[in-house]
């Protein structure tokens, strides 16, 4: 029987001797140890908004990757480390150096927020918005404009960049029936009902683009055999067309005139949030053109990939397509892909008939989990990122807290959500025996709201038959998590920290107005930020914050990029998004660099219902997404890893199994484990980079008790849950300006056995591992 070691026993082998190895083999493109670069130091001290240094070495090491021949550099920055700012210190570097028009894509609410930055930071330079109705009017203008004498940024909004021709349907129609205009064949649905077609928004735009699902037949030639064979595929054929019965809105897509007339006009391409633009969308296509037509191409993103090795495969073959194509990997081919690089699961279906299986009777799923594989780190990211965490930009970074507060109902509450769980469950059974999986996200957002909603009592209906599936019923009476909520906020208040409070139903569900109503009556001053001016939303805050505003309710996907919301050290969860871009985003809002109080994140769930499920299984796409930015962890929620691609496959495999993880140990403590468990060791940079680094103190027992003359002073901080240490944070002040912090997580006897190691330096570090 071979022999197995834990990760923990092989770091502690063979760990001193792996990182020797990949220093000595690695070829970094910048060393900031070793680098001064003094014209580039000039170039980005000369700036009237002067970067941190952390972050111009971050600007150097961007500049010259793509001097050596990079077309495309991904900033992996976590949120509120100054990435414009740094985008904007890149394109100087250019401008000085080579002459550079910068054309800026981010999010609409953001343009006027890029070109103040571009102001304050370079006053020289000029900013332009490109994000009005006119937009191609400006381009064509700018064709034939000379090379600028100064350095120049072009902003536009992404739904700008890639808005088009107003489109309407394109099938068939025959006695109120639709039929696909190839195959001839009428358009339903797999349960044999029309396809909705002609559905219109409440704007009166056509709902949706459908493509043809029907199977038609196809020969396949082999060449191996020398045959054809029939076989069965979709048709695809797309039952939209360009709407030209409007003579006056017919335009084109800025990103493709820019692609088309103006290839080469922009020598830097900044792609702001550039995790939004990962599928196959308008968005997608919109980047994929802007990317083709500029020289060099600048990535800014604080969460690279949610979870997903697919994440990145349209973003990698947009930015490096000759790095995919070498790699093997064919363009619509993510399955490939992701079987290299993440995991995929297959699930086989076999039915028996009088003991026999044939061919027929065998059905084949295969579909994505979370997961990604340190090769595409290695072999797709490492040349082409810089990854940069918030504590390496400041020394004195506020403090940052998450915690989760597991609330019970109470006992009528939670026998109305029992009833109603149970018929959820049984409808949900049904419909999956009949193979329609259409429901899930109608029922489970039903299930996951329902304790918010219970007020005013929830029915679902199924979206074809329109029959009620399930009611649950209203309950009157403040329920216990509004009763924490304005605990919470009354808490923070007398502290004189405004709050920020998260809710997910804000639309046709919009709980705001009772917790409005439940605010006004404790004398809060409350306002909602609803739908509308993507661009004034800033304004809008800063007006309130300015009247005296309290608290702030708001959806995270609102706020969850580009806000700069300083005013609201406190952020309450409510309820909990399903995804982990806008989670980790929003949570951060208020936590940046000019941040003068510590931040608190609070979670708000009932324990034992849906709410907390939907928490443990982020947890696995939270710790992927983690692992490309270099924190890996096999502890906390990590170790609830057992999800599908699907949180709402997932969530119903939990529903109907009562297959609720963790354990025994509670949510609180699963939450406070993860965030808590990242071992690091942060070193505050200097600005003379050219002083050498002090060698690694280590902290033995006695030199815990009584410091070392080498050492100013040194402390000691333990955070407990319950009878577990969950961190041990040991401060070493190695000089005037100069600490080591290092993080570790270890429970109370390892950390006595690390302390106590009897003739033994024990490094502090590297216990763990």
């Amino acid at each position: 029987m071979e022999n197995s070691i834990s990760l923990k026993e092989f770091l502690d082998e063979y760990g001193e001797s792996m990182a020797r190895k990949v220093t000595e083999e690695l070829t970094v493109v910048h060393d900031p140890a070793t680098e001064r670069e003094q014209g580039i130091e000039r170039i980005i001290g000369s700036m009237a908004k002067k970067p941190f240094p952390s972050q111009g070495e971050i600007v150097k090491a961007c500049y010259k990757s793509l001097m050596a021949g990079n077309k495309a550099v991904y900033m992996v920055a976590e949120m509120g480390t100054g990435k414009t700012l740094m985008a904007i210190a890149v394109a100087e570097l250019l401008n000085k150096l080579k002459g550079t028009r910068a054309l800026v894509v981010c999010p609409p609410h953001l343009v006027p927020k890029w070109i103040q930055e571009v102001k304050d930071g370079l006053p020289g330079a000029k900013a332009y918005n490109l994000n009005g109705r006119d937009i191609l009017k400006q381009l064509q203008a700018l064709r034939d404009r000379p090379k600028p004498s100064c350095l120049e940024f072009y902003v536009i909004g992404r739904e700008r960049a890639k808005t088009g021709f107003l489109w309407r349907p394109a099938v068939v129609t025959r006695g109120g029936m639709h039929f696909c205009p190839r195959c001839g064949k009428e358009m339903l649905d797999k349960d044999g009902i029309p396809v909705p077609i002609f559905e219109r928004t409440t704007q009166g735009r056509f709902k949706r683009k459908y493509s043809c699902t029907n199977r038609v037949g196809k020969w396949v030639y082999n060449p191996d055999t020398d045959e054809h064979s029939w076989i069965e595929v979709e048709c695809g054929e797309q039952l939209w067309q360009p709407d030209t019965s409007r003579k006056n809105y017919r335009k084109v897509m800025p990103a493709k005139f820019i692609k088309s007339k103006m290839k080469g006009f922009y020598d830097l391409l900044v792609c702001d949030e550039t995790h939004q633009y990962k599928n196959q969308s308008g968005q997608g296509y919109a980047f994929g053109a802007l990317a083709s037509a500029c020289r060099h191409i600048l990535c800014l993103t604080g969460t690279l990939v949610g979870g997903y090795s697919s994440d990145v495969y349209h973003l990698l073959f947009r930015t490096h397509p000759a790095l995919m194509l070498e790699d093997n990997n064919t363009w619509g081919n993510p399955k490939g892909f992701i079987e290299r690089y993440g995991v995929l699961e297959r699930i086989t279906t076999v039915k028996e008939e009088d003991g026999l299986t044939t061919k027929a009777k065998r059905r084949t799923i295969v579909k994505e989990k979370p997961g990604i594989s340190p090769l595409l780190l290695g072999r797709m990211l490492l040349s082409n990122s810089v990854f940069m965490r918030l504590s390496d930009c400041m020394e004195h970074l506020q403090p940052y807290e998450e915690d989760v507060v597991e609330l019970g109902m109470s006992p009528q509450m939670g026998e109305l959500y029992r009833e109603f769980e149970d018929t959820m469950k049984q409808a949900l059974r049904e419909a999956l025996a009949r193979g329609d999986n259409s429901l899930l996200g109608g029922y489970l957002h039903a299930l996951l709201s329902y304790p918010e909603r219970i007020y005013k009592g929830v029915t679902v209906i199924h979206p074809h038959t329109k029959e009620i599936v399930a009611v649950g019923p209203p309950l009157q009476g403040a329920m216990p998590k509004e009763r924490e909520l304005i605990s919470i906020i009354k808490s923070e208040l007398a502290q004189k920290r405004k709050v920020l409070v998260y809710i997910q139903n804000s639309d046709t569900t919009d709980i705001s107005p009772r917790l409005v109503e439940m605010m006004e009556k404790e004398n809060m001053r409350v306002k909602v930020l609803k739908s509308g001016d993507t661009e004034g939303r800033a304004a809008i805050i800063e007006r309130w914050v300015e009247s005296g505003l309290d608290v702030l309710i708001t959806n995270p996907k609102k706020v969850e990029v580009g806000m700069d919301l300083l005013d609201f050290p406190s952020i309450v969860f409510y309820q909990i998004p399903m995804s982990t871009y806008t989670l980790r985003q929003a949570s951060r809002r208020s936590w940046r660099i000019p941040q003068k109080k510590p931040v608190r994140v609070y979670f708000l769930t009932y324990s034992g219902t849906m709410q907390t499920r939907l928490m443990q299984l982020m947890a696995d796409k939270l710790t992927c997404s983690l692992a490309i930015e270099g924190e890996l962890s096999d502890k906390g929620l990590a170790a609830l890893s057992e999800s599908s691609d699907s949180l709402a496959k997932e969530l119903t495999r939990m529903l109907l199994e009562k297959a609720d993880q963790g354990g025994e140990t509670s949510l609180k403590d699963i939450w406070a484990a993860y965030r808590k468990r990242e071992v690091q060791v942060e070193l505050t940079i200097q600005s003379d980079l050219s002083e050498q680094a002090p060698e690694a103190v280590t902290i033995s027992k006695g030199e815990h008790q009584s410091p070392s003359a080498d050492i100013k002073r040194a402390s000691t901080e333990v955070d407990r849950i319950g009878d577990r240490v969950v961190k041990v944070q040991f401060i070493e002040y190695t000089g005037k300006r100069k600490k080591k912090v290092t993080h570790i997580e270890v429970r109370e006897a390892e950390l006595e056995e690390m302390l106590s190691t009897g003739g033994k330096t024990g490094v502090a570090q590297f216990s763990l591992f």
